[in-house]
């Protein structure tokens, strides 16, 4: 694309020759950074418009059947009354992997779309990309489409992981409307696509299918012990601190384990592990009811996981490692805080009163905040609230809620004492004059125990219960010095 930027250059020097409009615009560089996600959307300011830009790659999980339906979106759009930015000119380029690992896919070129939408339409191949369509002969960019799409075939999508999308709007409103080269705003995304891995492992002499789909990057050496009844795998993973600290990053990797697998499938308290670091709560959700063949386990780890993880990571380390196991002698607490399955949202969670108990009206009250920054979400969000007991029954269900700034409450009757799963469904986002933002959504899950102590009365309990075990011990040990005290 070198002599597009040559071509520019000279239409900017000889405009006596040539009708151009240089737009005048105060537009910084930026950068924005998506890892492991499947959409993301950046912010600028064009004029007295602010401009929002929709990155998005399909499918969010590679098979063969989705393999038919790739595509990459970018759409340009007023972020105050939710219009497409019409004839908008990109400049984009696609490397697949991340650091030394990375690979260029497609050199930077030029699209050009009249009605401010871009869907590269890619059919996977192996060998060389090539781009179908005309080129239009001001920029010599490829032009999309009506509908916005322009159609290449090459190695794209041809396996899942983490794919790099650089991404410079070179004007818009009129194909001669360009930046000038210091004001051209660039993006810099990292989005991944998912691979699905599948194997059976043999247990006491059976086989059983495991599957575990990497929404991050490919699964890598994975293996099953049979005598501690532990799963481990890896996948690519680069853990320099200053390329986390600047990216908007998430880890998710979902297992599913068959039921029928004893001991294991048909548990849900779990030893879960990465690169050796704990996790548990909101960063290991398990999903008993969503099959009823497979128990499903998600890994959920934010930036802020993954930033204390790396400290201390040896320096070199090139993967993430992953172990889960099934865990014993654990006692189940209730969730504080869920994260949804996208990384989007984390929505936390208070009780009241906090002893809760079956048969009696208990307040819950959700407050949803983004995902990545932390801060609370201040628009309305739309979500649905399910809770099922140990059974699988599902014992509450509220669809088409609305948290009002971004807080939501509403009153549960447990209906008996036992321990709960909770799904919170994120189904859209909602700013007043702006069609519903949908990019955003996903399910979180938690466990609710009921009885259970108060949050702050747990230490308290504990140590009542390991007074108590001291005082049953020292018992003990006299029953066997004086039998005819009767002690039992």
């Amino acid at each position: 694309m070198q002599s597009c930027r040559q071509k520019v250059s000279y239409f900017v020097f000889a405009a006596s020759f040539a009708v151009l409009s240089i737009i005048a615009v105060t537009f910084p560089n930026q950068k924005a950074f998506g890892d492991g996600l499947t959409a993301e959307t950046f912010s600028a300011t064009l004029g007295d418009r602010n401009a929002e830009l929709l990155v998005q790659v399909n499918p969010p999980i590679l098979t063969d059947a989705s393999r038919n339906d790739a595509y990459i979106l970018f759409r340009l759009y007023d972020a105050n009354n939710n219009q497409t930015i019409q004839y908008t000119t990109f400049f984009v380029s696609i490397e697949k992997g991340v650091g030394e690992d990375a690979e260029t896919i497609m050199p930077a070129t030029l699209f050009h779309t009249e009605s401010g939408l871009l869907r590269l339409k890619v059919q996977p191949t192996e060998g060389d990309l090539r781009i179908f369509g005309t080129q239009e002969q001001f920029l010599n960019a490829w032009v999309a489409d009506p509908g916005g799409t322009v159609n290449i075939q090459g190695p794209l999508f041809l396996e899942g992981g983490i794919y790099h999308l650089r991404v410079e709007i070179f004007g818009v409103d009129n194909i001669r409307n360009i930046f000038a080269d210091e004001n051209i705003p660039k993006f810099d995304s990292w989005l991944s696509v998912g691979d699905v891995f599948t194997q059976n492992i043999d247990y006491r002499g059976q086989p059983y299918n495991t599957t575990i789909i990497s929404y991050y990057d490919r699964v890598r050496d994975f293996g099953f012990n049979a005598s501690n009844q532990q799963f481990k795998w890896s996948m690519p993973f680069d853990w320099n601190t200053s390329r986390i600290e600047d990216t908007n990053i998430f880890v998710h990797e979902e297992v599913k384990i068959p039921k029928s697998l004893a001991g294991i499938g048909d548990t849900t308290s779990f030893t879960a592990t990465v690169n050796g670091n704990p996790i548990s709560g909101r960063m290991l959700a398990v999903d008993p009811y969503s099959s009823q063949q497979e128990l499903t386990l998600h890994y959920l780890l934010n930036k802020d996981d993954i930033i204390g993880m790396a400290s201390g990571i040896t320096q070199g380390d090139s993967g993430m490692i992953f172990t889960l196991a099934p865990a014993t002698g654990q006692v189940a607490q209730t969730t504080g805080e869920i994260l949804t399955d996208t990384g989007n949202i984390n929505v936390v969670l208070e009780w009241a009163p906090d002893q809760l108990n079956a048969n009696t009206e208990s307040t819950l009250t959700l407050s949803f905040h983004d995902g990545f920054s932390g801060e609370r979400i201040a628009d309305d969000v739309n979500y649905n609230l399910r809770v099922f007991d140990n059974n699988g029954s599902q014992v509450y269900s509220q669809t088409g809620l609305v948290a009002e700034g971004g807080t939501g409450t509403q009153t549960i009757d447990f209906p008996a004492n036992e321990n709960y799963r909770m799904e919170v469904e994120v189904t859209g986002i909602a700013r007043d004059g702006q069609s519903i933002d949908q990019t955003r959504n996903g399910i979180a899950r938690g466990i609710v125990v009921v009885p259970e102590f108060p949050t702050g009365s747990l230490a308290t309990a504990a140590a009542i219960a390991g007074i108590s075990g001291t005082i049953i011990v020292v018992l003990r040990r006299f029953v066997k010095i004086a039998p005819g005290l009767g002690l039992q």
